[in-house]
């Protein structure tokens, strides 16, 4: 028998059902927005001072679509532009974004490494306050 907190719960997961994310893996090149926004791979080397006027870094799979990697930092994205990346985290059902997790890069040995995490963050962050706290006594 559904008491009223049951039903009540059935209708908080039927609300907020479409706008919850799935957890995913998405795989790719790290290509500049604008440039995947025309369906290119560019700029041609990592030196090109194109780069630097990327206004976002996305992962543009191999059949063209490009998704937005929302908590990362652009300065984090441009270390690894044109490199093959592997993004793991909770990907928006309705919008081309993800939310990452991990960011692994793929290695000349073809293995993927872990170069940035929501963990490594929160702790990096988490020293910089007690570094500033430290310098302000």
């Amino acid at each position: 028998m559904l008491t009223r907190v049951h039903i009540g719960w059935v209708l908080v997961l039927f609300i907020l059902a479409p706008t919850w994310a799935v957890a995913e893996r998405i795989e790719g090149r790290l290509n500049g927005l604008d440039c995947a926004s025309q369906g290119e791979v560019c700029p041609t080397d990592k030196e090109d001072p194109h780069v630097l006027l990327e206004r976002d870094f996305v992962v543009q799979t191999e059949d063209g679509h490009y998704y937005f990697i929302t908590n990362m930092d652009w300065r984090t994205k441009l270390q690894y532009v044109l490199s093959m990346v592997r993004v793991e985290g909770k990907r928006s059902e309705k919008l081309m974004v993800i939310a990452a997790d991990e960011f692994w890069v793929k290695e000349k040995d073809g293995e993927y490494q872990l170069k940035w995490s929501l963990t490594m963050a929160r702790e990096a962050e988490k020293q910089r306050k007690l570094k500033e706290a430290g310098n302000s006594r």
